[in-house]
């Protein structure tokens, strides 16, 4: 049955500002699993109107039938199977397919049967769940039955031209699995293992008490929305035991400081998919939002390091939810500025005003752990901490004073907005210490002037006319700077390395270890402009003037090294050129564009500090930015 859902204003400012309670939690999962409902309604009509598919598993409604049956013995069972975040994935995915015909699966892609076939694993596991006598038919995939929730089996020994399996339960005993001429016995509690059978991998938020379970998804075809249909990656236990002990650390942290990320996190994921670890300073992780309760998150490091991922994609669990309500952002809204890209801080390209919300809150949720737990750590742990502060508390600022000018915010986004920024505007007269706040200014400055070398092009005319007034000899302040604007496509990028060095030099108290090196995420970078990066971050006037020098070097030879004309920038100014670091802060893709310019006119490339001080004379340089970048 449907129910009507609404959000009250208490629930709004509540989620605005992260404290979630367990009834507006249960309201937004309330809503997820009606939201579920509606789909498998409209997957039934689609299929009905659909062409025929072929194949040899029943139509949805078999599927849908069954879960009717299971839902009236034991609701329980078929809203943990509905709640199951793949779900969400495949309804819009099968949805899409049916809408759009069936002339065949694109490469890569299951055929049509086989991913509608996903209804009945789910059929079949609300059965076993809920004791109900069944037989069904379901798909297999080499060898390999899913049954979502519960486990999956394997039949190794299966040919593999068998893509039907039947699962049998007479709702007490024991189930039974076959696979063309083999049959699998599951244990009588299919949490047990068995040969040929994994359990669903449960963990604990906290060990020897009850609670929410956490799915930690390595089987389901559908637990990574980024690539459907990855095959199934079993986690040893050695593994398995890892996550657990790293989530009971995670807990127990999140409970001593932060009372309000420990009470919202539980309440909306109940699914993690493990992806590999990352170098320390680049953990992955992603969330989607019709995955709602799950999150794809890299092994984390420690605690901490979970904690707040764990935090981060919670918040994106929670707008999700929200969005699915109510809406923030009119979307369809069409103007003068309502479809701009614009900058946010923590990502390397420009996003629409939904997404710059979506980061905002969930940067919020970091920033504000941060400013707790930086008290708790000490020594290059706590400065590390009070740095992380300090930048995402100046992102999220930067962030919220972008969005208030969106005309595309719609009343509740604008009340959302307003009650974001209520609560993290007093945050902008924390102290943080000098060793953390220093490098947190050269870092936002090197996020925006990196951003804006990649993602910015000026006009192509007016630079040429600027390369024609230079190379004639005429002075900067004769002449009108150029527009940027967003580039059509720009590439897509990796965080900018210089960013992951900073933390290491932080972290490793102040100095580079021998190691430093191996440490890094194995993104190219020349061996001049590295060693040009760790001058400028080792600090101090000598080290800054050597780091002009090395960056000079580099651009002098590839004038198109994006990263070496923010870091000279970064490096003037550390070395006392304010005036001169300007144009390659506020504009960087400018003056490379202007490099590139002279040198394909066969001149010899400019010298790139003569080349900066002209263009920092140019008038209104840093008072012209483009749509949707905030000034430093």
């Amino acid at each position: 049955m449907l129910t009507r859902h609404h959000v009250s204003v208490a629930d709004l400012e509540a989620i605005a500002t992260g404290r979630i309670t367990a009834p507006t939690g249960t309201r937004i999962a309330a809503a997820e699993r009606s939201r579920r409902m509606l789909m498998l309604r409209a997957l039934a009509a689609a299929e009905r109107e659909a062409e025929e598919s072929g194949g040899p598993l029943p139509p949805l409604a078999h599927a849908f039938e069954l879960l009717a049956r299971a839902e009236a013995l034991d609701p329980h069972a078929v809203a943990s199977v509905l709640r199951h975040p793949p779900v969400g994935v495949w309804a819009v995915r099968l949805l899409g397919r049916l809408q759009g015909g069936v002339a065949g699966p694109r490469p890569g892609e299951p055929p049509l049967w086989r991913e509608a076939g996903y209804a009945h694993a789910l059929a079949a596991a609300a059965a076993l769940r809920a004791g109900l006598p069944a037989r069904v038919r379901l798909p297999a995939w080499a060898g390999k039955v899913i049954l979502p929730t519960v486990g999956h089996a394997v039949l190794d020994d299966a040919p593999g031209d068998h893509d039907v399996a039947t699962l049998e339960t007479d709702g007490r005993g024991p189930a039974r699995v076959t696979l063309g001429p083999h049959t699998l016995e599951l244990p009588a509690d299919p949490h047990l293992r068995a040969p040929g059978w994994h359990p669903a991998r449960l963990l604990s938020w906290t060990p020897r008490e009850p609670g929410p379970a956490v799915l930690l998804d390595d089987a389901d075809p559908y637990r990574d929305f980024r690539s459907p249909w990855p095959p199934p990656a079993p986690l040893t236990d050695g593994e398995s035991d890892t996550w657990q002990r790293h989530l009971h650390d995670a807990a127990r942290l999140l409970g001593a400081r932060h009372p309000d990320a420990a009470r919202t996190v539980p309440l909306v994921l109940n699914s993690l998919v493990p992806l590999p670890g990352m170098p320390r300073f680049r953990t992955s992780s992603a969330s989607y939002a019709e995955a709602f309760g799950s999150a794809l998150v890299s092994l984390p490091r420690d605690a901490v390091d979970f904690a707040v991922t764990l935090v981060h994609e919670s918040r994106h669990s929670v707008l999700n939810g929200l969005s699915h309500q109510i809406q923030l952002v009119d979307r369809a809204a069409r103007g003068p500025r309502q479809d701009t890209l614009l900058y946010a801080p923590w990502r390397t390209d420009p996003r629409p005003p939904w997404g710059l919300l979506h980061g905002t809150y969930a940067f919020t949720g970091v920033a504000d752990f941060w400013r707790t737990e930086r008290h708790a750590l000490a020594g290059p742990r706590a400065v590390l901490a009070h740095f992380e502060f300090a930048v995402w508390r100046d992102a999220v600022a930067i962030a919220l004073r972008t969005l208030a000018g969106q005309p595309g915010l719609t009343p509740w986004g604008r009340s959302f907005v307003t009650e974001m920024a209520r609560q993290t505007v007093p945050w902008a007269d924390d102290d943080v210490p000098a060793e953390a706040f220093a490098p947190a200014r050269a870092e936002l400055a090197d996020l925006r002037s990196t951003w804006c070398s990649h993602n910015l092009a000026p006009d192509p005319a007016a630079t040429r006319l600027l390369a024609d007034h230079r190379l004639g000899g005429g002075p900067g302040e004769e002449v009108t700077v150029p527009p940027s604007r967003p580039r059509a496509d720009p590439p897509q990028r990796q965080p900018e390395l210089r960013c992951e060095l900073r933390r290491l030099h932080i972290a490793d108290a102040g100095t580079f270890t021998p190691d430093t090196l191996a440490r890094l995420s194995g993104v190219e970078r020349s061996p001049d402009l590295l060693e040009a990066d760790m001058c400028l971050l080792r600090g101090g006037p000598a080290n800054a003037a050597r780091a002009v020098d090395r960056y000079r070097a580099v651009l002098t030879g590839a004038p198109a090294t994006r990263p070496a004309w923010v870091g000279l920038g970064l490096a003037l100014e550390a070395s006392g050129e304010g005036e001169t670091a300007t144009s390659l802060l506020h504009r960087p893709e400018l003056v490379r564009a202007l490099a590139l310019e002279e040198r394909a006119r066969g001149a010899r490339t400019p010298d790139p500090l003569e080349l900066a001080r002209w263009t920092a004379r140019i008038p209104g340089l840093i008072t012209q930015p483009a749509t949707g970048v905030p000034q430093l």
